[in-house]
């Protein structure tokens, strides 16, 4: 009985494109290569474009029964055909392991991630981030919606897309904010590089960076570190919509401004995560805005 040298997990590494130079090679030398070659040609498996399970399995099974129906000696090891079958959930789990991580955080959470370099980042409040695990080490790219604070290890360029904007940097500490009227990052450590619609700055550390309503605003701060992570939230001349957004986001509540113009309004400050009435009235007092709870979720703001 002919036996199989070669494991399912380096079939399956061979079949996804994610054997090493070397592998790859003595592999391509042995006989059972050209055994498995002619199966996953013959069946197109090499074409899938996105992974199906059921039907990368059906595939296999038929490339199989055309190599059985056939009358001539059989030049394929028996052996070939069951580990065939198996190569389609070995797949099934390379597709996993490459596929995208997601995480998210919903109101008034905080999450600690570690990518696969190393690199570190805390996810703020009802916050979203997703990147690629495949090849992370060459193509350090993530997807950010919500606001995030990062510590990244030096290596190849890293990147942070939002719809609004991104960042990029090689190694140092920073925080994007992302929402869908506004863009802000700050630079605790090293250098970033800020692209958002047509203007390109590159701030360093103490410097950050905002773009609202079309217009590139620049400052200075002192922090080392985002005050968010200590349970605080804190804002330098930010536009209200801002920090109405943050309320929001903290307390899993909706702030209803129509009765207010709040454009043009700015807030400098901070206010505590501990208790969403002192946050409140932290913010809205000093501005002469009066509020109110309609719901136990639902906060309406008056002008005096």
């Amino acid at each position: 009985m002919e036996e199989n040298k070669y494991t399912d997990d380096f079939l399956a590494k061979w079949a996804s494109g994610n054997l090493s130079n070397k592998e790859q090679e003595e592999f391509e030398k042995s006989k059972e290569h050209e055994h498995f070659k002619a199966i996953l040609d013959g069946t197109d498996l090499l074409q899938v474009s996105d992974y199906d399970s059921e039907a990368l399995y059906a595939r296999i099974r038929q490339g199989i029964s055309r190599e059985k129906n056939k009358k001539v000696i059989p030049l394929v090891p028996k052996w070939v055909y069951g580990v065939a079958a198996s190569i389609a959930l070995l797949l099934g789990i390379a597709y996993v392991f490459n596929s995208d991580l997601e995480y998210s955080t919903t109101f008034g959470e905080q999450m600690a991630i570690v990518l696969p370099d190393g690199s570190e980042v805390i996810l703020n409040a009802k916050s979203q981030l997703e990147h690629k695990k495949r090849n992370w080490e060459n193509n350090r790219e993530i997807s950010l919606q919500g606001e995030a604070y990062f510590k990244v290890n030096k290596g190849a360029t890293f990147t942070v897309n939002t719809k609004k904007g991104s960042v990029i940097v090689l190694g140092t500490e920073f925080t994007v904010n992302a929402g869908a009227d506004y863009f802000q990052v700050i630079c605790y450590e090293g250098e970033v590089s800020v692209h958002s619609n047509d203007v390109t700055e590159i701030i360093g550390e103490g410097e950050a960076v905002r773009m609202f309503n079309g217009s590139f605003e620049q400052w200075n701060m002192e922090d080392v570190s985002p005050q968010w992570l200590q349970g605080e939230s804190s804002f330098t001349n930010a536009p209200l919509l801002q920090v109405i957004k943050t309320l929001e986001k903290q307390f899993g509540i909706h702030v209803d401004h129509k009765k207010v113009a709040i454009d043009g309004l700015r807030f400098t400050g901070s206010f505590s995560h501990a208790n969403v009435r002192l946050a409140l009235r932290t913010v809205f007092e000093p501005m002469e805005i009066k509020f109110t709870f309609a719901d136990k979720n639902t906060v309406v703001l008056v002008q005096e």
